[in-house]
């Protein structure tokens, strides 16, 4: 019978991998203003674009994998309506296409679209 082997502490304290969240759970409000998808073999999934209500003239990013939060998204620039958003700031977010981003970024677990009429 085989066991399992331990593998010894070297003391080596591996990289957070790329695009690992850093900050705390927030939970931020504002209007969908873009909506891109991506089907790479690096990235499937999305990214928005949010103006956020509560700091105006600030745009922050959105990524999710998850087909249903990209609907919500997708639902919300195509209304106009609200979003309420949840996620974690990313210290090193992945470029689905390369380059870098000039905003802050999350990683998003949540969404809500609200209807305002």
């Amino acid at each position: 019978m085989a066991t399992k082997q331990s593998i010894p502490d070297r003391g080596i304290k591996l990289k957070a991998p790329a695009g690992e969240a850093a900050g705390p759970l927030v939970e931020l409000f504002g209007h969908c203003t873009l909506v891109e998808g991506y089907a790479l073999p690096t990235f499937n999934g999305c990214h928005a674009l949010v103006a956020l209500r509560d700091t105006p003239g600030t745009t922050v990013a959105l990524l999710t994998t998850e087909h249903r939060l990209q609907t919500l998204l997708e639902t919300a620039l195509a209304t106009g309506n609200l979003i309420d958003f949840y996620g974690r700031k990313l210290t090193d977010p992945p470029t689905p296409r390369g380059g870098t981003w000039s905003v802050d970024v999350y990683r998003i677990d949540g969404v809500i679209l609200y209807n305002m009429t």
